[in-house]
């Protein structure tokens, strides 16, 4: 008994110190890298035909997304923030259709995730 319980203490703090890892100090946003991993595969499937596309056959061209949030507006003139940008996903604007019924917040936000990773890459 006294050797199963010493197991049962060595594989919990075992997994304490796995389950730490990933907090260690300057390790920012360690959920953001699959985030924007997540968010780089929804928008190659939902935005990057419109907004990388330079052949599209429309009046008005939907606008590159690269470094948008350190931009201090959007094309549209609103705030390039993180909750403009969430409500022109759902909602859409202009030409861009509305994704609030086939996106979910996880969803958002892992584009939103990708977006900022996006213009810190291309820096």
């Amino acid at each position: 008994m006294i050797c199963r319980t010493r197991a049962l203490t060595a594989a919990a703090a075992g997994a304490l110190l796995l389950g730490s890892w990933g907090c260690a100090p300057g390790e920012e946003n360690s959920q953001a890298a699959p985030a924007a991993e997540q968010g780089k595969v929804l928008y190659d499937m939902h935005c990057a035909a419109c907004h990388e596309d330079t052949k599209l056959d429309l009046a008005k061209k939907p606008p590159k997304l690269d470094g948008i949030f350190e931009r201090r507006s959007l094309p549209s003139g609103a705030p390039a923030t993180e909750e403009q940008v969430r409500k022109t996903i759902l909602e859409g604007r202009g030409i861009m259709p509305p994704f609030g019924q086939s996106l979910s917040k996880e969803d958002v936000d892992d584009l939103v995730a990708y977006l900022r990773a996006k213009g810190k890459r291309e820096k």
